[in-house]
């Protein structure tokens, strides 16, 4: 994903957008000197006023607006993709994604107005985003300490079609509390289903549909998952009734390496139950479940006509298995830090087709109890009882025909150690009304 954004980024910064930086509104704010730079410490606040809806998969043009740049400190983007709807805050340099924000959208509704607010105080850790108020990182999150590059006593702002007014930029850390008090009373609090929220949603009710147990791995000993496949460098281990595992290159030294899928090797229906329970050993990871996979034109994923795998994420993602995946546990050391939510993709497209709460918060411990329902085109995930995504595949142009029978996978990244036990799969009987 970090190379394609990469791309779009130097696409704007190589002049593709035009920049206005020197005609600002009256009720922009800069409290910033070449005394008292905005550096170490910055707040940058603005209002986001959306020309139109933009929407991922089939349908838009591709589009980028560069909202606002803080020269040779940090720039705020927009973009659309069939990939997903992004906002960004990055950093200038060679390191600008790391302890960014990628706040990552489906739709992203307009014409409408948004009010965001990134504040941070590098010397202890601190980099905090909100959107309407609403936290965009778990609070709490610290990073290790750093120190910015560069430092900034102007800002420049975007002409595009979506408006960037009331601006704010402090050369001071903010913490919450002030944070809130200047978000536009109207907007307070809204949008907070754009981040995750998932209250709507009604549980499947399973009573009387879950049907014969299709398959059964305790996952506590080698013999139990004799027959399961990985590719990629994991290291599978045993212990005290538990499955872990780990990538044997945890700090790999080229970025995108080391990570690994291990796979059921049984096909599951187009409607089934799954569950499993899942524990993350260490503070940082990210892991997946991908499920409905199966090979282009129909064909195993297995199959040895099909390339080989080897973990390396485009091959599951932009290859040619179809499949779809659950993000469930999202909190890299400097990236999609302290994420909120998480992500239904669909793939070989990347789509990202729903989103709700992240199933795993950091610094949860223990075993958390998931089940994934598919229900032909109605997907729903759940973490201790709590719906984390529920998203109906319209199997429309946009994100092309719902995907029916395949193979269930476990990812891990490669900072990842997490524990596994108690996998099995139920057929899902149709629900007679």
């Amino acid at each position: 994903m970090k190379q394609y954004v990469s791309i779009f980024i130097i696409a704007i910064i190589t002049g593709f957008l035009v920049f206005n930086g020197n005609n600002f509104a009256g009720d922009n704010t800069y409290l910033m000197t070449e005394v008292n730079p905005v550096s170490q410490q910055g707040t940058v606040g603005f209002l986001l006023q959306t020309d139109k809806t933009y929407s991922n998969g089939k349908g838009q043009d591709n589009f980028g607006q560069f909202l606002l740049e803080i020269p040779g400190l940090a720039g705020c983007y927009m973009q659309r993709s069939d990939f997903s709807v992004n906002i960004y805050f990055l950093w200038s340099g060679k390191d600008r994604f790391a302890r960014c924000f990628d706040i990552q959208f489906e739709d992203f509704p307009g014409p409408a107005t948004y009010f965001f607010q990134f504040t941070w105080d590098s010397a202890k850790g601190l980099f905090e985003g909100y959107m309407n108020g609403n936290p965009l990182r778990y609070p709490g999150i610290r990073f290790e300490p750093w120190r910015v590059d560069g430092q900034a006593t102007q800002t420049k702002l975007s002409s595009g079609p979506n408006k960037i007014t009331k601006v704010e930029v402090l050369s001071r850390y903010m913490k919450k509390e002030e944070v809130v008090k200047r978000v536009p009373k109207e907007l307070l609090g809204k949008g907070s289903k754009l981040l995750g929220r998932c209250d709507s949603a009604v549980p499947i009710d399973l009573s009387k549909r879950r049907g014969k147990l299709l398959y059964a791995s305790k996952m506590n000993n080698k013999a139990s998952v004799h027959d399961w496949i990985l590719e990629g460098p994991g290291e599978i281990r045993f212990k005290n009734d538990k499955m872990t595992m780990r990538s044997k290159t945890p700090n790999p030294p080229t970025r995108g390496t080391g990570h690994f899928n291990f796979w059921c090797p049984k096909d599951f229906p187009e409607s089934f139950i799954a569950e499993w329970e899942y524990e993350p050993l260490k503070n940082h990871g990210f892991s997946i479940v991908f499920f409905a996979a199966k090979g282009v034109k129909d064909k195993d994923i297995f199959d040895s006509s099909l390339p080989k795998r080897d973990g390396t994420f485009k091959h599951y993602t932009r290859g040619v298995i179809n499949n779809y995946y659950i993000s469930y546990y999202a909190h890299l050391p400097l990236y999609q830090t302290g994420r909120t939510y998480g992500n239904l993709r669909k793939n070989n497209t990347f789509y990202i087709t729903s989103h709700g709460p992240i199933a795993i918060a950091p610094g949860v411990k223990g075993f958390h109890r998931l089940r994934l329902i598919k229900d032909g085109p109605h997907i729903q995930f759940l973490a201790n009882d709590r719906i984390c995504i529920d998203f109906t595949d319209p199997g429309s142009e946009r994100y092309g025909p719902v995907l029916g029978d395949g193979k269930i996978g476990f990812r891990q990244m490669a900072v990842t150690e997490g524990a596994y036990r108690n996998f099995r799969v139920y057929h899902l009987r149709r629900d007679i009304k």
